[in-house]
């Protein structure tokens, strides 16, 4: 059980990270508000951020 509270901690920390740079090309490419890419980063930041949730929640459910 260990092992999977480890492997659970590191996918969040991974997850948290993709969700961070992610975030910051977002920004990046918010100066210009009409651009198409801008939306699915976006996007992607609001399903990363539910899996970071969900991973949190699995770990919980471990004890």
């Amino acid at each position: 059980m260990d092992s999977d509270a480890a492997e659970l901690s590191s996918l969040t920390t991974v997850i948290a990270d993709v969700a961070k740079r992610i975030s910051e090309m977002a920004e990046r490419r918010g100066v210009n508000p009409d651009d198409p890419v801008l939306s699915r980063l976006h996007e992607l930041e609001s399903s990363l951020s539910t899996i970071q949730r969900r991973l949190r929640s699995a770990a919980t459910n471990l004890d």
